[in-house]
């Protein structure tokens, strides 16, 4: 994605993947330590960025940016015969204020 958003914003990518979650009719799984798992990074090769991992119930949602390339990647992945995974991409596309979105979408 070429985003147009603060690809540093840690706060704003948590509350956007727990707003994708509920979107996606998808639910936050309990576990013993934090959930979502997130980390901003300022100094890498990337030029920093910020990664969110969220376990859900059927599988996970995680998102990692990338302020040298102004990209973000978005994996969702879940067996909810009721998630709606696209539903997540979309909160997505509008908290990062873009229009260009690269999809690889595999089915099993």
């Amino acid at each position: 994605m070429n985003c147009n958003a603060d690809l540093l914003d840690e706060k704003g990518f948590v509350e956007a993947s727990l707003k994708a979650i509920e979107r996606a009719n998808m639910k936050l799984a309990v576990t013993c330590g934090e959930n979502p798992v997130h980390y901003r990074i300022t100094d890498d090769a990337m030029g920093g960025g910020v990664s969110v991992n969220a376990l859900i119930t059927t599988s996970h949602l995680t998102i990692h940016s990338a302020m040298k390339h102004r990209i973000v990647e978005f994996d969702c992945a879940t067996c909810g015969q009721n998630s709606y995974p696209e539903k997540a991409l979309e909160v997505f596309k509008q908290f990062l204020k873009t229009n260009t979105v690269k999809v690889h979408f595999k089915n099993f």
